[in-house]
Formats: structure tokens, sequence, C-alpha cells
């Protein structure tokens, strides 16, 4: 008799843990911002969106269980909303929206020799409109992302390159 309650004791907390681990599945530990860098390519604008900590500084793969691509709690790409803006640059400041929609191409990625947690994304260059009154190829890329259960999140990064040198 006192067998089976110490059994089924065990396969009851089990479950409540199985059950404490499924509410936290589609959330990354300790996410609470991000960090983007771009960069100009020949057909399109490479986004770099690295997942951060409250205090910016960037989560590093498989830190917990609950990690993106790993197990039951994976969190695939499609899972992430998207939005972006450029702007064009005018004596300095941003001038003339040129690009509003979404990023496309999110996937995961990891830089070779770093542990940090990113998403990459793009804006094919064809979509990012001319602005004949700017004054330089310099622009301004403001992007948001969020999941059903964290965000939204949104960073900036001034000076960029969006067109070719003239």
């Amino acid at each position: 008799m006192f067998r089976f309650k110490s059994q089924s004791s065990c396969l009851i907390l089990c479950i409540s843990m199985l059950g404490l681990l499924a509410c936290g599945t589609g959330e990354i530990q300790n996410f609470e911002g991000i960090q983007i860098l771009s960069e100009l390519r020949t057909d399109r604008l490479d986004i770099r969106i690295y997942l951060v900590d409250r205090n910016g500084i960037p989560l590093i793969w498989n830190q917990s269980i609950l990690s993106p691509n790993v197990g039951v709690s994976t969190i695939s790409e499609a899972d992430f909303t998207t939005h972006a803006t450029v702007y064009s640059m005018r004596e300095e400041k941003a001038h003339k929206k040129v690009y509003d929609g979404r990023l496309y191409d999110i996937r995961w990625y990891q830089e070779p020799n770093s542990l940090d947690r990113l998403l990459t994304g793009e804006i094919p260059r064809r979509l990012i409109e001319d602005d004949p009154d700017r004054d330089t190829y310099l622009g301004k890329v403001i992007v948001e992302i969020k999941t059903e259960k964290q965000g939204p999140f949104t960073d900036s990064e001034d000076n960029t390159a969006i067109y070719r040198k003239q």
C-alpha cells in the first residue's frame, strides 16, 4: 500500500513539472529586448537582430531549457512577427519613409565563433524607394519584433547604408 502511494505521488509530481515546463513553451528565457545591425548587400539590406536581456547583453544559445530550436520548446522563425521602417536622410535627419513593411527570410543564425542568439532577416533593395531629395546614401532603420508571448521589442540604427555610394 505504501509503495503505491509513493509511486503515484512521484507520477503526480512528474506530471506537474511537465505542466509547468509546457506553460513556458514559446518563450525565450531572459528575452527582454533587441539590438540590430544592418549591412547593405548587392540585392538586399541584411538585418541582424540580437536577442538581449534587460541589460542589453546578448542571450546565449542553449542557455536554458526554453531555447529556440531545442526539443519540445522549439520557437520557429515563423512565430516572430516583424516590422521594419526605413528612412532616407537629409541634413542629418530622417527625411522620407522609403520602406514600411515586414522583414523577409527570417531565420535563426549563429555567427562563427560566437554563442550570441540572433535572427537575421532582409529587405530586398528593389522594395526600398529612391528618394531624389536625400543628400546621402545613409538612412535610418527601425525594426520591431514580437512573438505571441513576448514583445514587442524595438531598436533602430542611424546612419546605416541603405543606398549604394554615388
